[in-house]
């Protein structure tokens, strides 16, 4: 027999992700204004009526069991999900029209967005930044309401949107012997090591990073990146190379860095996506408008 699910107090949940981002119970206590013997209590309690243990202690150090670590990254998204339904109906319930629209770098917002403020000027619009390893979970969150993404995402509550699609060009040194091609094609970079998206999806990588190759070869493993900062970083150090998106190319221009349109890769995708139980008529009003808008500047 299963045991009956427990009411979660969201505070102990807060307290709980404080010591664990921090590994300090002290630390923790300070950036919380309580009393660190409160705190402790507090985490006692969860992991009581968890029936489980979230942290071994010592005198030396705080540090997460298996079940801390899973309950972690449960945790961080439940607080997202609380805060952002919270926000939701304080919007509702002053009688605003609001709609958080995310992004992924370079990807083409701004006609969508004088479209859409065109036919619903009532409706103020938020822009949030989004990144390739969360964007499923912070529409399924509700940090935001709809999305410009890059697929592949996990697509189980989002309903997808096919866009457009746009050439993967190859980050490389300026000094390296392909830097001034035309183009180069992704055979002549087999001895290339290809640098990694930090905690990208097998899937991601297979087409963001083609690998493994047409051939079944995989490229060797370079350092992994978590933006376009230290991904030229990495390049200008002569660390590897790296696949990126033609305008997330064009938004970075760097006199010691080439980007190189690669041929024999397919191209990237972005898409619209949305949470499937969320979409409102703002959202739908903004699907349809950015359709629209998109496919004038880059039709099929």
């Amino acid at each position: 027999m299963r045991d009956r699910p427990i009411d979660l107090d969201l505070r102990k949940v807060r307290y709980f992700v404080a010591v664990a981002e921090r590994r300090h119970f002290g630390q923790a206590a300070v950036a919380l204004h309580v009393t660190q013997p409160a705190l402790s209590r507090q985490v006692r309690q969860l992991e009581h009526e968890l029936r489980v243990e979230l942290f071994t202690r010592s005198t030396r150090e705080v540090a997460l069991t298996p079940a801390g670590e899973q309950f972690l990254h449960d945790a961080k998204a439940l607080l997202a999900a609380s805060e952002a339904a919270q926000e939701r109906a304080r919007r509702i319930g002053a009688g605003s029209d609001a709609l958080v629209v995310g992004f992924m770098l370079g990807t083409d917002v701004g006609p969508a967005l004088n479209a859409f403020s065109g036919r619903f000027p009532h409706v103020s619009v938020e822009l949030v930044r989004l990144r390739w390893w969360s964007q499923a979970r912070t529409l399924l969150d509700g940090g935001v309401d709809v999305g410009f993404v890059r697929p592949p995402l996990e697509t189980d509550g989002v309903d997808l949107l096919p866009l457009y699609t746009e050439r993967l060009s190859a980050v490389l040194p300026a000094g390296h012997p392909r830097a001034r091609d035309g183009e180069v094609a992704l055979a002549d970079l087999a001895g290339e090591r290809v640098l990694e998206y930090a905690e990208a999806s097998e899937a991601w990588s297979a087409i963001w990073n083609a690998d493994p190759r047409p051939d079944g070869t995989r490229p060797d493993h370079g350092p992994a990146f978590h933006d376009m900062e230290e991904l030229l970083g990495y390049v200008r150090g002569g660390r590897g190379i790296a696949f990126v998106p033609g305008s997330a190319a064009a938004a970075f221009p760097r006199s010691d860095i080439a980007y190189v349109p690669v041929t024999g890769v397919p191209p990237g995708q972005v898409a619209l996506a949305w949470p499937t139980r969320r979409r409102s008529p703002v959202v739908s009003g903004f699907v349809e408008t950015a359709r629209a808008a998109v496919a004038g500047r880059h039709p099929a």
